[in-house]
């Protein structure tokens, strides 16, 4: 039974992680080494997730077994009724998890600070050759690795001077994942602060139609500019790599052409061809053609195609949000209790026509969503009101404050160690969703954007498997302080998980740990309060920053008027798409039915037109009279069989 749970969460986390990379990258249009490392990294931060409620479970049942200095084996030789120590059903041996983590941290860090980083810059390289890529990788990342490398000479410096700590290779690897985790406990902060807040407000406002509406239509008209201004970036550097090509083809400089062509290589052909007709040739006549202005020039490019294909994967997105919400406004009001949509049905294979009709359709999306949602927003505000609770009281070991701490200390008591696990999960995977949503909600920059339906660029999904590595460990630490399982920080004496054993303490550090009690539940409790009366985007927006506020404000409503004309304008489009779409289908309907009624009604009277050129044309030149003149019906054929048609009538076309 052991093995069973401790291979199933194995596998569960594999799954989860295939199916996300399958749904947000592009496994066939993106290098294997990204979808690999991706992979991994998705991959090792959910087995920490799925992995530490047995780790808290089998530490829990050592501590039994410490208290009344029983061992494994002797507890098991007790019938079921006078054992002390009740067993988890997930009892693993002692090496596993010890061994699992060490494999799992170890291989993310490495991932996080070393290899994903630099496939990031890689990927961005304008040089042309996997030694020059790596060159300017390394150079691109200088900066980031000379700076983190200042902090840990520092550190190290200090931990020198503290007397009675002598060091090793062991203490210095628990000093590095300190420091490690130091780093990511302060982005907690803001990660957790944002999204313990945010996550069940946008629940509850996602259940209400006029503001989710609004929202989408103030996101569309601000998504515009941003359109807009990558759209004409596309169209400059487009312009210039093709006064290059033009530039490189009068030079005859074959290694030079080589490199232009790669660049037009990664060029989506539908967008070369439409700019290579606008193209403002003129504008670069000053330019150099050189090999170092090519590389920039192949840079830009690179940057330039990465923000037109977010913009305009956003811009659909949002388009078709804004265009379901309105067609749910318009079917809840309806009395058929039939979905019907506006712009037609959406294209579902028959498994989902069959099981998600449209009487389904409207009562999920009109009646049981809106109250699913309400639902998720209650329990949300009860999980984020627990864990800031326990996040401003987990110091406070006896009596215990934590609510979680409380809870895990009565599950483990009673025995009940599935409650335990549960539990556990539960809360570490709401955490990992607040910290998760806060990251792809404020997307850094703006620069970084997880597409669903394989949209998503490598560098989104290197940055997106980096921050995870990097934010889980630390994320689970707080969360063991919080149930009262981080011995060092606590300051009681119990039994460790074996995650803490291998990632270290926080008490290496004295600097830091000092004062960790103190500064982290009050940032945590100041910026949650801050998020929650909005104060960062009433400060923005006050600067003339567009931000979407729930006062009537002239700038929010002034976009949300500029958003449904741009979605009136796009619903335009997409029924003049549409309706041509339907004519063609309609044509081409009439002309099988009357190409079908031709072939049935002309071997009766092929005789008829023996001696006729017609007859003896080439069978392209039959398809062309049967697109021009179809028959209809067979009485419209038989009139025709009193006389001949005239000789060559079909000669000028």
């Amino acid at each position: 039974m052991s093995a069973t749970v401790f291979i199933s969460d194995l596998l569960l986390a594999f799954i989860i992680s295939g199916f996300l990379l399958y749904r947000y990258g592009d496994w066939f249009r993106q290098r294997i080494i990204v979808t690999i490392a991706v992979f991994i990294a998705w991959y090792f931060s959910f087995i920490i997730v799925f992995i530490i409620p047995l780790d808290v479970s089998m530490t829990k049942y050592r501590h039994c077994l410490s208290n009344h200095n029983l061992t494994f084996e002797e507890n098991f030789q007790r019938n079921e009724t006078s054992q002390i120590c009740y067993p988890p059903y997930s009892i693993l041996p002692a090496n596993v998890l010890p061994n699992l983590w060490r494999i799992v941290y170890w291989t993310s860090q490495f991932l996080t600070w070393l290899v994903l980083p630099l496939m990031r810059s890689f990927t961005q390289a304008g040089e042309f050759g996997f030694g020059g890529k790596l060159k300017s990788a390394l150079w691109d990342n200088i900066i980031y690795y000379t700076t983190y490398l200042l902090i840990a000479l520092i550190i190290f410096v200090y931990i020198l001077f503290q007397p009675g700590l002598h060091l090793n290779l062991e203490r210095l690897k628990a000093i590095a994942s300190s420091a490690s985790n130091t780093w990511g406990l302060f982005v907690l902060v803001l990660m957790l602060g944002y999204g313990l807040i945010e996550v069940p407000r946008n629940l509850w406002n996602a259940s209400l139609r006029g503001y989710s509406l609004n929202r989408a239509y103030f996101k569309l008209a601000k998504l515009m500019s941003e359109k807009a201004e990558s759209e004409e970036e596309v169209e400059d550097s487009l312009s210039m790599v093709l006064f290059a090509d033009e530039r490189i083809k009068s030079s005859r400089s074959p290694e030079l052409k080589t490199m232009v062509d790669t660049i037009i290589s990664k060029i989506p052909v539908e967008l070369y061809q439409h700019h290579r007709v606008r193209a403002r040739v003129s504008n670069f006549d000053g330019m150099d053609v050189t090999e170092k202005s090519i590389i920039s020039l192949h840079r830009r490019v690179i940057k330039s195609l990465q923000t037109h294909h977010r913009t305009q994967t956003q811009w659909q997105d949002l388009t078709d949000t804004i265009l379901e919400l309105e067609d749910i406004n318009r079917n809840i009001i309806s009395n058929e209790h039939v979905f019907r949509y506006r712009l037609g049905q959406p294209n579902r294979n028959i498994f989902l026509r069959v099981l998600y009709n449209p009487t389904i359709e409207w009562y999920w999306k009109c009646l049981l969503r809106p109250l699913t949602l309400k639902i998720g927003a209650i329990f949300a505000v009860i999980m984020s009101t627990l864990i800031i609770w326990s996040e401003i009281t987990f110091f406070v070991a006896s009596p215990p404050l934590s609510f979680f701490a409380i809870f895990v200390q009565l599950s483990s008591n009673a025995g009940r160690y599935f409650l335990l696990e549960f539990g556990v999960l539960i809360t570490t995977l709401y955490l990992c969703t607040a910290t998760v949503y806060t990251v792809f909600k404020i997307r850094i920059l703006n620069y970084y954007y997880l597409a669903k339906n394989h949209q998503s660029d490598e560098y989104t999904l290197l940055f997106s498997g980096a921050l995870l590595c990097r934010l889980t460990p630390p994320l689970v630490l707080n969360f063991l302080s919080l149930i009262h399982m981080d011995s060092h920080i606590i300051g009681n004496t119990e039994e460790e998980t074996s995650y803490t054993s291998v990632m270290g303490h926080m008490d290496l550090i004295s600097l830091i740990s000092d004062y960790f009690n103190v500064y982290f539940p009050m940032l945590l409790l100041a910026f949650s309060t801050a998020i929650y009366f909005s104060l960062g985007a009433r400060c923005i927006s006050a600067l003339g920053f567009q931000q979407f506020l729930t006062t009537e404000s002239e700038l929010t409503l002034e976009m949300v008027k500029e958003g449904k004309e741009h979605i009136d304008r796009e619903k335009r489009m997409r029924s003049r798409y549409d309706e041509s779409g339907r004519q063609r289908r309609n044509r081409r309907t009439t002309t099988s039915i009357s190409s079908n009624n031709r072939d049935l009604e002309i071997p009766d009277d092929t005789h008829l037109y023996s001696n006729d050129p017609i007859g003896n044309s080439s069978p392209e030149r039959e398809l062309l009279v049967k697109d021009v003149d179809p028959i209809s019906s067979p009485s419209r054929f038989i009139s025709r069989t009193h006389s001949s048609p005239p000789r060559n009538i079909f000669d000028d076309l």
